[in-house]
């Protein structure tokens, strides 16, 4: 059974925040001890602009955790969160992936 955990944010962005979004997650993968971490993803709702899912999978969820709480996570955290329509308002939902087997 996989370990793989997989974690994914909604976040509804200001409009004159959204390239500023996307520049701010895009530096955080890339400069964060991201321990575990196998993909990253910041997805646009094509049919909501400024809602934006970030979808990240780990190889479990220790490693998620981990990374939770450092200080370069906390300080995107307070970047983002200023970037959003109302602060801390988002939803996110995480678990275990379940892998099947080829068809």
């Amino acid at each position: 059974m996989s370990e793989t955990f997989m974690h994914i944010g909604k976040f509804a962005v200001r409009p004159e925040a959204r390239e500023t979004f996307v520049a701010l997650m895009q530096s955080y993968e890339d400069t964060a001890e991201q321990r575990g971490l196998t993909h990253s993803n910041v997805i646009e709702d094509e049919r909501n602009k400024g809602t934006f899912m970030h979808v990240t999978v780990w190889e479990k969820r220790a490693d998620w955790v981990a990374v939770e709480e450092t200080d370069a996570h906390r300080k995107m955290h307070e970047a983002r969160n200023a970037m959003l329509v109302a602060p801390m308002e988002h939803d996110f939902i995480c678990g275990k992936v379940e892998v099947s087997g080829s068809p």
